[in-house]
C-alpha cells in the first residue's frame, strides 16, 4: 500500500474465545498509533462496544483485519470485493489456509502490512447468477466456490451442463463445485479437482461423486462461463456461496457461473509462499527414498 493507513476495520469470529481479547488489544494498539478503528457489529456486540455493519466498514476502511479461520477470511473477502481497501486475514481458528499469519504473529503482521512492507495481491472471485423463467432472480459471488447440491445431501442431482460454447450433456452427481483458484484447495480438492496456484486467473468445475466415469473436473479461462440447468432431484437443491450464503433452486433454474470482474485485494506474507502452505497446511508429501 502507498500512503499512511488511517482507517482500519476489525472483523472477528464471535464464537472463538481468543478473538475478543485479540481484537481489544489490536484496537487499543491502533488507536495509540493515531488510527481510527471500527469494529464489525457482531464482534462489537460481544465486546460491548459500538459497532458498524460489515458492508459499511468495507466501504470505509483502508485495511480490514479478519480474525478467525477460513470462514472469517471468506466473509471479509466478499465484503471487500471491488473495494480499494486491503484484507489482512489472521488465523485464530483451525486450518487457516486462506490466512497470511497465525495468532502469535498478529502484531507483526499488522505492523508489516500497515507499514507497506508486505505486497498486495489481487484475487478474482466466482460470480453466480440464477435465471428463472428467463429473468435473473439472484446474483452472488464467492471467494472460494459456488456449489450446487441437494439440501439433504443424500440424493443425486440431475443437471444439464453447458460450457465452452457447447452442451456437454446430462450430469448426474451429488453436486457440482465451481471454484476459483483460491478455492481450488477446498471442497473442489476434496471432490478430486486440481490445485490451481492462487495467481492463476481460471476456475475449475468439479463434479462431486459423479455417477459416471466420464465426468471429470474442467478448468475454464477467466472469460469462460458454465451454465448448469437444474433438471431435478428427489430433494430440494441449493446454490451455496462459500458455504455461507444459500439460494434455493427449482427445477428449470439455470445457474451461470464465471469469474467476476471485481477483485479482492489481500496482503501477501512473503515468508509463507503457496508451496510451503501446501506442505504445512494440506500435508503435501513426498520423500527421496520413495522416488529412488
Amino acid at each position: 500500500m502507498t500512503g499512511r493507513v488511517r482507517r482500519v476495520g476489525i472483523l472477528g469470529h464471535t464464537q472463538r474465545a481468543s478473538v475478543r481479547p485479540a481484537a481489544a488489544r489490536l484496537a487499543a494498539s491502533l488507536a495509540r498509533g493515531g488510527r481510527r478503528v471500527r469494529l464489525d457489529g457482531e464482534l462489537a456486540h460481544e465486546m460491548e462496544r459500538p459497532g458498524h455493519p460489515l458492508p459499511a466498514i468495507a466501504r470505509w476502511c483502508q485495511v480490514l483485519v479478519a480474525l478467525g479461520g477460513d470462514g472469517t477470511a471468506l466473509s471479509g473477502a466478499r465484503a471487500m470485493a471491488g473495494r480499494r481497501g486491503v484484507l489482512l486475514p489472521v488465523n485464530l481458528g483451525g486450518l487457516g489456509f486462506l490466512t497470511v499469519a497465525e495468532e502469535g504473529e498478529l502484531a507483526v503482521a499488522v505492523r508489516q502490512a500497515l507499514g507497506g512492507r508486505w505486497p498486495v495481491v489481487r484475487r478474482r472471485l466466482v460470480g453466480a447468477q440464477v435465471r428463472r423463467g428467463g429473468r435473473v432472480v439472484r446474483r452472488g459471488r464467492a471467494m472460494n466456490d459456488a456449489v450446487i447440491k441437494t439440501a439433504g445431501g443424500t440424493s443425486a442431482l440431475h443437471l444439464r451442463m453447458t460450457a465452452l460454447g457447447h452442451d456437454l450433456g446430462h450430469l448426474v452427481a451429488d453436486g457440482v463445485v465451481c471454484a476459483s483458484a483460491s478455492g481450488s484447495t477446498g471442497y473442489s480438492l476434496s471432490a478430486g479437482g486440481p490445485v490451481l496456484a492462487p495467481d492463476v486467473e481460471a476456475f475449475v468445475v468439479t463434479p462431486v461423486c459423479a455417477h459416471t466415469l466420464g465426468s471429470r473436473p474442467l478448468v475454464l479461462p477467466p472469460g469462460g462461463t458454465v451454465t448448469l440447468a437444474v433438471l431435478g432431484s428427489a430433494d430440494p437443491s441449493l446454490l451455496l456461496l462459500d458455504g455461507q450464503e444459500s439460494v434455493e433452486l427449482r427445477a428449470g433454474d439455470q445457474v451461470e457461473v464465471g469469474l467476476t470482474r471485481a477483485v479482492v485485494r489481500v496482503f501477501h506474507n512473503p515468508s509463507r509462499p503457496f508451496g510451503r502452505s501446501l506442505q504445512a497446511k494440506l500435508g503435501w508429501q513426498g520423500s527421496e527414498r520413495r522416488s529412488m
